[in-house]
């Protein structure tokens, strides 16, 4: 799911992309986002979701292995 975070999709794009339903990609954005690895921003009628410093350290760390 970090990984298809890149480039602060909306939580329509994030379920696009990880392949699962907008329901969800909202319940993984909301855990992500208490466990301070994404900030989400509400723009109009959608939600954009972005890696924090910490989520992209992580998933720098995970692609090292």
């Amino acid at each position: 799911m970090l990984q298809a975070l890149g480039g602060d999709p909306t939580t329509t794009e994030l379920a696009r992309r990880a392949g699962v339903s907008l329901s969800s990609a909202s319940e993984h954005a909301a855990v992500l986002r208490g466990a301070g690895l994404v900030s989400s921003v509400r723009q109009s009628n959608a939600v954009r979701h972005a890696l924090t410093p910490l989520g992209s350290a992580l998933l720098r760390e995970d692609g090292d292995r």
